[in-house]
C-alpha cells in the first residue's frame, strides 16, 4: 500500500490528506478467520503485517476549515497499542504538515470525527489543549454511546479522558445523529457498520464531488466485495452502507478518500463494484 498524500482543487475548494504514521497490521487480526477469506484473498499471508497510512484531511471551502479525523501517531504507537517497525521513520506530526501546507490550528473553524476508533480521534487535543482552539469537533452520537466508550469515560481511560473528555469539558463537542450540512458543499452523512454511528464527510461543487469515507473501506477488496467485513463490525450493516455509497460515488464520478487507503475511484464492472487507485 502507498502512503502518499494527495492536495487537489474540487470547484472554488481545496483539500489534502496528511499521512500521520502507517499501521502494521495483519489482515489475520483484522477480519474473523472463521470467515473463508480465500474468495477475497487467495493465497496471501494473513498473518504478515501490511502497512496502512493513518490519514487526516483538510476542507477549506468558502470560510469553511475542516479537519477530519486528526490523528497523533505518537499516541498510536505508545505502549498496549499499535507497534510500528524498528528503523520506521515516522512523517511529521499532523499539526507540522497542516503548518506547512500554511494552515494554523487556530483557522479550524470544524474538526470532524467519523468515527470512534482511537486511530480516527487521538489528535482531537495536543499537550493536554484543544489541538484546534476554535473549532467545533462534531462526533457520532451513536458511537459516543458504545458500551466500550461509555466504559473508558467510566474508568477515566486515558485514550478518552485525554482527548474527547478534554473537548466535552471545554464545551466543543457536538453529537451528531443524523445528516448535517455544513455549507458551502460540505456535508456530513451517516454510513453505518463500522461503528454504530460512522459517518462520511462529502465536498461537492456544481460539477465534481469528493468523500472523506473513514473506515467505510480499508482495502480495495473491500470495495469490490462489500460483504467483507471486520471482525468487529455489524457485517449487515456495513454490506448496506457500503452499497448504499457505492452507487453514489460512481454515479458522480466521486474521488474517494479512505482513512487507511490511498484515494481511488469506484466503478461498476456490470453488477460489481471495482477500485481504481488515483495517480498520484
Amino acid at each position: 500500500m502507498g502512503s502518499a498524500g494527495v492536495s487537489f482543487d474540487l470547484g472554488g475548494a481545496r483539500a489534502a490528506s496528511f499521512n500521520v504514521g502507517d499501521l502494521y497490521l495483519r489482515l489475520d487480526e483484522v477480519f474473523d478467520l472463521r470467515a473463508d477469506l480465500a474468495p477475497y484473498f487467495g493465497g496471501r499471508d494473513l498473518a504478515v503485517p501490511e502497512a496502512f497510512p493513518t490519514q487526516s484531511f483538510f476542507v477549506a471551502a468558502g470560510p469553511l476549515r475542516v479537519v477530519v479525523d486528526p490523528s497523533d501517531y505518537g499516541r498510536l504507537v505508545a505502549p498496549d497499542h499499535f507497534r510500528s517497525p524498528e528503523g520506521y521513520a515516522r512523517p511529521p506530526p499532523l499539526d507540522a504538515q497542516l503548518s506547512a501546507a500554511g494552515v494554523s490550528p487556530g483557522s479550524v473553524t470544524h474538526v470532524v470525527v467519523t468515527h470512534l476508533h482511537f486511530d480516527h480521534y487521538a489528535g482531537v487535543t495536543k499537550g493536554g489543549a484543544l489541538a484546534f482552539p476554535s473549532a467545533r469537533y462534531i462526533v457520532p452520537a451513536k458511537d459516543w454511546a458504545m458500551p466500550d466508550i461509555a466504559e473508558a469515560r467510566k474508568k477515566g481511560d486515558r485514550d478518552v479522558t485525554e482527548t474527547l473528555g478534554v473537548v466535552e469539558a471545554a464545551g466543543r463537542l457536538e453529537l451528531l445523529d443524523g445528516p448535517l450540512d455544513l455549507g458551502d458543499g460540505v456535508t456530513v452523512e451517516p454510513y453505518p457498520g463500522e461503528s454504530p454511528g460512522h459517518q462520511v464527510v462529502g465536498l461537492r461543487s456544481a460539477h465534481d464531488s469528493c468523500y472523506f469515507v473513514g473506515d467505510l473501506y480499508h482495502l480495495a477488496e473491500e470495495v469490490e466485495h462489500p460483504e467483507l467485513a471486520a471482525a468487529w463490525a455489524d457485517a449487515r450493516a456495513l454490506t448496506a452502507s457500503r452499497r448504499r455509497f457505492s452507487e453514489r460515488a460512481a454515479a458522480e464520478r466521486a474521488l474517494v478518500l479512505p482513512g487507511h487507503l490511498p484515494a481511488g475511484r469506484i466503478g461498476f464492472r456490470g453488477s460489481a463494484p471495482t477500485w481504481t487507485e488515483e495517480p498520484a
